[in-house]
């Protein structure tokens, strides 16, 4: 045995025993404190969790949580920006028992420790294969909507076999669950009929040279490609008294659209659900209708059971320049096609007049790929890693 793996082996002993006092739970996200795990994290909250085990949320930057005061609960930088901080991290890392993350890995040092990958969506770009494959040789277990995503997953993300998936549904979905009204928090005076959320999926950012679609949206938007259209848009949206939130991707180029100054037509950024203290998927459940694309929130919404529309104008594109796990995509993802301003004019008078003839196509994909209804998700997360680690850590 070389020297490192006896050193490692003495420090499992010591930091990893049961009598070894401080013990800890490590939880990621981006943004910070929220996605799939602040949900778990809630819920181990209201399960006294935080009595046994020190919470450590892992941060861009831990300053910004100064005022948050909840017993066990602390908060470090992800990236150390000094050597303290790098050693402080380090054994941070020896004498946590417990890892879950949703988009960043945090990394294993020892066998006993259980990672959980929350992932931060279900595959349907095919890109993703080039994805996590060392890290999630790692984990303990994976979690999805349903057995149904499970083969697909295992050829997507890759380093993780069939049988660490667990069926637990998303975490973040026991929002839509929820009974509250976060429109009227983010918006006051909203006296809307109805509410549509647009959620595109990514395409091109600003900061990279990443590109999912090679299609030139004018506006850097789908469906809409000048002012005008925009402004027809608006018209309508006023005639229906409907307001449409466009919450777009937080790495998505977007420039020329925030321009523009329309009344039935917003632009909802993660920083206006910050302040508010609303997590996005509190605000999506409370929406009455939803405009996406090929982004897994599809399959989310399909819990609230309803109606969805789907901005598909660049599908050759991005096919091609991204491409599907599924031969027929349009087969698991049924909506009301939007190719350009009449097609979304369209949908909108769909929406204000309750019209939705895909419902009963939507369920049907709706009880195929979610095997859990009951926003119970992040219950089942939590008992998966309180039974491993009773498991591995037997008094």
């Amino acid at each position: 045995m070389s020297i490192k793996k006896a050193i490692r082996k003495v420090a499992e002993k010591v930091f990893q025993s049961n009598w070894y006092p401080n013990k800890k739970i490590l939880l990621e996200s981006i943004p910070d404190m929220s996605c799939q795990t602040y949900p778990v994290f809630q819920y181990m909250l209201e399960q006294g969790f935080n009595k046994r085990y020190k919470l450590i949320w892992l941060v861009n930057d831990k300053k910004d949580f100064k005022n948050v005061h909840i017993k066990n609960v602390k908060f470090m930088n992800f990236y150390p920006k000094n050597t303290f901080e790098k050693i402080q991290r380090l054994y941070t890392l020896c004498t946590s028992r417990a890892m879950l993350y949703a988009n960043r890995y945090i990394g294993k040092i020892f066998d006993k420790q259980v990672i959980v990958y929350l992932k931060h969506g279900t595959c349907i770009k095919s890109r993703l294969k080039h994805c996590r494959q060392d890290e999630n040789n790692e984990s303990d277990a994976c979690i999805t909507l349903s057995s149904f995503f499970t083969p697909y997953d295992v050829l997507e993300l890759g380093g993780i076999t069939e049988e660490k998936f667990i069926v637990t549904g998303y975490p973040r979905n026991d929002y839509l669950f929820e009974n509250n009204n976060y429109i009227d928090i983010l918006y006051p005076n909203n006296n809307y009929k109805k509410v549509i959320l647009w959620m595109p999926t990514f395409r091109k950012a600003d900061n990279s040279d990443r590109v999912d679609s090679s299609f030139e949206f004018p506006l850097e938007i789908p469906c809409l490609y000048n002012e005008e259209d925009c402004i027809k848009l608006n018209e309508v949206l006023k005639e229906e008294n409907i307001l449409l939130i466009l919450k777009p991707h937080p790495a998505q180029k977007l420039k020329l659209i925030k321009n523009l100054n329309l009344s039935n037509f917003v632009i909802l950024y993660n920083e206006e659900l910050s302040e508010k203290d609303i997590q996005l998927y509190q605000f999506v459940g409370s929406t009455d209708a939803l405009v996406t694309d090929y982004s897994s929130i599809y399959y989310d919404y399909l819990l609230t059971e309803k109606i969805i529309g789907l901005t598909v104008d660049d599908f050759e594109e991005y096919s091609k320049d991204t491409g599907f796990v599924f031969e027929n995509v349009f087969d698991y993802i049924v909506g009301e096609h939007i190719l350009n301003c009449d097609d979304f004019i369209s949908f909108v008078k769909s929406v204000s007049n309750g019209k939705d003839e895909l419902k009963q196509k939507r369920m049907e994909i709706n009880n195929l790929v979610n095997t859990h209804r009951d926003g119970e998700s992040s219950k089942r997360v939590y008992e998966y890693i309180v039974s491993k680690l009773n498991d591995r850590y037997k008094k």
